[in-house]
């Protein structure tokens, strides 16, 4: 979901799918994050030429820019579902 959703518009139910969409995804970036930042390790070791160790960064700040993006996200729906007094 975009960052301007407002979750206070969301019922319990759709609150708590959203919950658990959003966790989901929070193992995907994490997955992806730290595959790729095995990559560049690995072609840092392996003498990679300093334009592709730099093509690899910036790559690397926009796979990070949408994981924020989702880390933003879950912490809106924690903290909605906190202030219904649900289980987050």
């Amino acid at each position: 979901m975009p960052a301007t959703t407002n979750y206070s518009t969301l019922t319990t139910d759709e609150l708590v799918a959203e919950n658990a969409k959003i966790k989901k995804q929070r193992v995907f970036w994490a997955f992806i994050i730290g595959a790729f930042m095995g990559v560049l390790f690995w072609a840092a070791i392996s003498g990679a030429s300093l334009i592709k160790l730099l093509i690899l960064f910036v790559v690397f700040g926009i796979l990070g820019s949408g994981g924020k993006k989702n880390e933003d996200n879950y912490k809106a729906i924690q903290a909605e579902l906190s202030s219904r007094n649900l289980q987050p």
